[in-house]
């Protein structure tokens, strides 16, 4: 199993930036090229592009810890294994913003380690 880490620093408090963040169902709002997200209770259907849909089914959360874990499912994807999780931690003069995914097979983590690089970066300009 492989394992990314993609994370950004906010100047921004942690509880502005979770509150983006947390929102499960509002990443369209601050992950780049999404074209379309549905949501149906604890799942959100994500377009991507033509032929490129993504299913992501919350599996727990905690506001506390500002944290939140998801499964990730495609049919372009060809995995057996695939869990992020987003999480902020205070630092000194802001945030750190942190998404990770455990991913089988190991090689598709190169792919979503660029994803999600792009993605906090998304999240970043937000608060600019």
């Amino acid at each position: 199993m492989a394992t990314t880490n993609s994370e950004v620093f906010i100047a921004r408090t942690a509880d502005e930036v979770w509150a983006a963040f947390g929102d499960f169902h509002g990443i369209k709002n601050w992950f780049p090229g999404l074209e379309d997200v549905r949501s149906d209770g604890d799942a959100r259907f994500i377009t991507m592009g033509p032929g490129m849909e993504i299913t992501e089914t919350l599996v727990s959360r905690d506001d506390g810890a500002r944290s939140l874990s998801y499964t990730v499912a495609a049919e372009v994807l060809p995995t057996t294994k695939y869990v992020t999780t987003c999480s902020v931690e205070d630092a000194d003069g802001g945030c750190i913003a942190r998404m990770t995914a455990e991913i089988e097979p190991d090689e598709i983590a190169p792919m979503i380690q660029g994803v999600y690089d792009n993605a906090v970066q998304g999240l970043a300009s937000n608060f600019a």
